[in-house]
């Protein structure tokens, strides 16, 4: 309402001036600008006003031919929060006739289905055509045509969309997604408060490709205001929406298995990209699906948050007729990604994406020299070609203390407990803790892409270059010695490099949890342990990864440990089958010490098998990956504190990880160990 009041000000204004010998001869120009604005307000009120004014101004300039150069056009409107009782289908689809010819009838079987409304963007094939030659005709099939659209732009046409449909409930299918004929059966509407949705981090194979479909209240998409038009390129958008969805209290839930289905095509097909192995690196990986969700999502971070208060890509009706609409952009949208900041996020996620691939020391790498590697084809892209390309330097830390380095090593729990240690050391003796975290093959993520810190980081280890340190290497298969004494008498920096507690009667239990449990995890880490219920009953962590013939990962081959660490490892991941704990979980319920439990794994197969069993009495937090990616990481982490939120806890023997959840237990917990308690 505000703009409106600004506009009637403004027609006034224009009116007055077009009194003045000087202004008047401005005044039809500046009231042509202005009726895009009134037109775009979308308020009977204004529109009659600057009808009145134009008149009026024809009147004062003696231009009779006034009104008819100003005509209003006619704008599209926002995503209404009201309809009427119903269900619309919305889909967009641009040269994807093929697949929506497939997946429509399905969707038009559901007779609950009001109306299906296609966007068809600037189809080659236009859709309302492919359906007349195909003899497919019904009256629910609304087809919106948006003319001279530009390349495939989803957050905009979906949007259109939303704002077309005319049912209180949108069900937001993409052209490839085949409903059930129960769909609606097992699924039911959604309700004012919720939404519907797929989930990629779902164990059920078939959610990885749906997470784009929804089911929502039409309210929900208008508060949120649709999908973010921030974002433009492929990627990031569904859980852009559904973040944003939850976070303005709409709750949302999976949508039921074996309901709907997606037709199957290449990323190239997504993204309008094809694969050519010839191309420089830099254009490959700036065209790769991978690159764009990564992009998009830190786009969302550095953007405002997207609202039903932002003004939407303005849209004039050109035509409109009860089997649909024709469209046309009127202008660029009124607020967008600045090309400044889509460039440095640009360039930011690409070197982000290469150091995750090929080592941390690229993050600091020369740009220059960053380019010219990039030059050269994906598939001679190497941790060595970087390595060659830049002279090396040994990371340094400005301090005024004697400093502690803790290079840790290993996976996330053997890490934590070496900082930990480490931390509990450098309090003790005055030292500042560096901590050293160098994402390789058993934690391929950074310090900070987990945990809030602004302590002092290093992110590339460089014991062979700490020649002024008091190096102390923990790793046997390196040729370290572990538990050696760590020595704190003298002023010499200390060089720790350990996947364990260091040896220092300064590091205890508590001193060491102590610093684990100040650490702040990110705000993604903190979503992800709010999403499931907890506190539980009882909480397992099956740990069988790494056993006989499950070492073939990076990080658990044999070559990690020396032989007999690694028979001790096949030893203990047998004695931790999830047989086993489902023993053990069984005299719990008999005795009504375990209605609520929650599971913790290494394999999608454990989930599957505690789900069956169990039911509605286990929870865990669904993922669709099992690595030691960033990604995968977050999990790990909100894995490790939703164990601890249990009275009793069942781990698994010689895993630094059920340690882990033990040491994150503010007030301790009570444990059972498999192979020894049960």
């Amino acid at each position: 309402m505000t703009q409106s009041i600004q506009d009637h000000c403004n027609l006034i204004s224009v009116y007055l001036d077009a009194c003045s010998p000087t202004e008047g001869k401005d005044a039809p120009a500046r009231l042509k600008a202005l009726g895009q604005s009134v037109a775009r307000g979308d308020q009977a009120w204004l529109k009659d006003a600057y009808t009145r004014h134009a008149r009026l101004l024809s009147l004062v300039l003696n231009d009779p031919s006034l009104p008819d150069t100003v005509r209003l056009p006619e704008y599209l409107g926002p995503i209404r929060a009201e309809g009427a009782p119903g269900i619309s289908v919305v889909t967009s689809a641009m040269n994807r006739t093929e697949n929506l010819l497939r997946a429509l009838p399905g969707w038009l079987s559901n007779p609950e289905v009001s109306e299906v409304v296609i966007v068809d963007w600037s189809s080659q094939e236009p859709v309302a055509e492919a359906l007349a030659a195909s003899g497919m005709s019904d009256p629910r099939i609304r087809v919106v045509w948006v003319n001279n659209a530009p390349r495939w732009i989803l957050s905009y046409a979906f949007n259109i969309g939303f704002r077309v449909a005319r049912y209180e409930n949108i069900l937001k299918l993409d052209a490839d997604i085949v409903l059930s004929n129960d769909f609606l059966v097992r699924n039911g509407l959604p309700g004012q408060g919720g939404f519907i949705a797929g989930n990629w981090r779902s164990v059920a194979e078939e959610q990885a490709h749906v997470n784009g479909f929804f089911f929502a209240p039409r309210v929900a998409l208008a508060r949120v205001g649709g999908f973010n038009e921030f974002i433009t390129t492929y990627g990031w958008d569904d859980d852009d929406l559904y973040t944003r969805l939850e976070h303005a209290g709409f709750q949302r839930r999976d949508v039921a298995p074996d309901t709907i289905h997606h037709l199957p095509h290449s990323d190239a097909e997504r993204t309008g990209n094809g694969a050519d192995d010839q191309r420089p690196a830099r254009e490959t990986l700036l065209a790769s699906t991978r690159f764009m969700i990564q992009r998009n999502r830190r786009l969302a971070e550095k953007m405002p948050v997207w609202t039903g208060q932002m003004s939407l890509l303005p849209l004039i009706i050109e035509e409109q007729h009860p089997a649909g609409m024709t469209l046309s952009i009127a202008d660029e949208p009124d607020q967008g990604v600045p090309d400044d900041v889509f460039n440095a996020v640009s360039e930011e996620m690409l070197r982000e994406l290469i150091a995750w691939d090929y080592g941390q020391a690229i993050r600091n790498m020369d740009p220059a020299l960053f380019d010219r590697v990039m030059e050269r084809p994906l598939s001679q892209l190497s941790k060595e070609a970087f390595q060659q390309a830049a002279v090396q330097q040994a990371p340094a830390v400005a301090s005024g203390r004697a400093r502690l380095f803790i290079d840790a090593q290993h996976g996330l729990g053997n890490r934590l407990r070496a900082i930990g240690s480490a931390a509990a050391i450098a309090d003790a003796t005055g030292r500042e803790l560096v901590i050293v975290w160098q994402p390789d093959d058993h934690c391929d993520c950074r310090f900070s892409d987990l945990f809030a810190y602004d302590g002092a980081l290093v992110e590339q280890s460089f014991i062979n270059d700490a020649t002024n340190c008091d190096i102390h290497n923990y790793m046997p298969i390196e040729g370290g010695t572990k538990d050696a004494l760590i020595r704190t008498e003298g002023t010499a920096d200390i060089y720790a490099r350990a996947a364990f507690v260091l040896n220092s009667p300064h590091s205890t239990w508590a001193t060491e949890n102590r610093f684990i449990q100040a650490l702040k995890p990110v705000e993604a880490v903190q979503a992800l342990v709010v999403s499931v219920r907890n506190p539980n009953d009882v909480s397992a962590h099956v740990r069988m990864e790494a056993g006989p013939g499950r070492d073939h990962n990076s990080y658990d081959r044999p070559d990690n440990w020396l032989p007999e660490d690694h028979a001790l490892i096949h030893t203990w991941r047998e004695r931790s089958h999830f047989s086993h704990f489902m023993k053990r979980l069984d005299i719990l319920i008999t005795e009504g010490r375990a209605n609520h439990i929650f599971i913790a794994a290494d394999l999608p197969e454990t989930y599957t098998e505690f789900s069956r069993v169990y039911g509605d009495r286990v929870v865990w937090l669904p993922r669709s990956l099992y690595d030691r990616s960033a990604e995968q990481m977050l999990y790990a982490l909100a894995d490790a504190i939703l164990l601890s939120r249990a009275p009793l806890l069942l781990g698994s023997t010689w895993s630094s990880f059920s340690e882990l959840a033990m040491r994150l237990a503010p007030g301790g917990i009570r444990i059972e160990m498999s192979g020894k308690d049960f």
